[in-house]
């Protein structure tokens, strides 16, 4: 009686083991015959996003939003999906102004109501303030996002990266500085066009602070008195002093608090340390690969 089921057992395994060999076998061959059907698709090819615009294979609208904000709208034009490579640090400049020369149009209002009144601008001529930032964050996970003092783990000074759909926008929100104390500050109605920082200006700390904003290892606000000491020469005392706000009814309010300039004064020191430490051939390059930040130690 056992030596029966013992051999039913076994003829009951040889047929679950050969139809679980052949279950495998047929998935094994259909899998074979999908792949063969839908082969891999190519990588779409990627491009960096100035060569791009000057190659006219997208269209790109930099919308100010405000001193602090604006919104990149970036359609491809080809009939191919496209990646782009996102600069590290760019420039926002006035279409009518981006070439011009001298000190140009004071803007109106030098009272202490509005941004950036009661200095006198930059050399990109008349309009709005320059604006500077930097794409290190955005896709492709390049670099965590630090605190206001840039405390987090970060990368070099590679931009992000844009996939886009052929003949689709895709819109980026970035967060800006202004580079030309003195001007109006940055509005919707403002026409700006984005290039890159070198054509603002070629300081080297300008470049590394842009990048660091860009991967959120600086608050907006401190990268913003830093950027005033930086572009325009604007001591500590004279932007503790500022007001944003003047009101004789409700008084005024500071622009900076005396924490943020305290901030400031420390990512201007790592950033003119970092800025230093860069070799002749990254400084002149347009999207830097260094390796270093304002958060990595001498």
């Amino acid at each position: 009686m056992s030596q029966r089921t013992h051999s039913a057992d076994l003829r009951f395994a040889r047929r679950a083991l050969f139809t679980a060999g052949s279950a495998c076998l047929a998935l094994t061959l259909l899998a074979s015959g999908a792949s063969a059907d839908n082969p891999a698709q190519p990588e779409p090819p990627q491009a960096e996003l100035f060569a791009a615009m000057d190659g006219g294979q997208v269209d790109v609208k930099f919308i100010p939003l405000s001193a602090a904000k604006a919104n990149l709208l970036v359609r491809n034009l080809t009939d191919e999906p496209m990646t782009l490579r996102l600069p590290a640090k760019f420039a926002g400049v006035p279409v009518h102004g981006q070439f011009g020369g001298g000190m140009g149009g004071m803007g109106g209002g030098m009272g202490g109501m509005g941004g950036g009144m009661g200095g006198m601008g930059g050399g990109m001529g008349g309009g709005g303030q320059a604006m500077g930032g930097g794409m290190g964050g955005m896709g492709g996970g390049m670099g965590g996002m630090g605190g206001g003092m840039g405390m987090g783990g970060m990368g070099g000074g590679m931009g992000g990266f844009m996939r886009i759909p052929p003949q689709r926008e895709q819109k980026v929100s970035v967060t800006t500085v202004c580079l030309e104390h003195g001007k109006p500050d940055p509005n919707p109605k403002m026409a700006y066009t984005i290039v890159p920082l070198e054509v603002v200006t070629k300081d080297e700390r300008v470049h590394v602070l842009c990048e660091a904003l860009g991967y959120g290892q600086v608050a907006q606000n401190t990268a913003q008195a830093a950027a005033w000491n930086l572009m325009d020469d604007l001591s500590w005392q004279t932007l503790a002093a500022k007001n944003r706000v003047e009101s004789k009814y409700t008084g005024n309010v500071r622009w900076f608090s005396p924490i943020e300039i305290k901030a400031a004064m420390a990512v201007v020191r790592e950033a003119t340390r970092i800025a230093e430490s860069r070799t002749p051939s990254e400084s002149s390059e347009s999207q830097s690969l260094s390796s270093d930040s304002l958060s990595s130690d001498s």
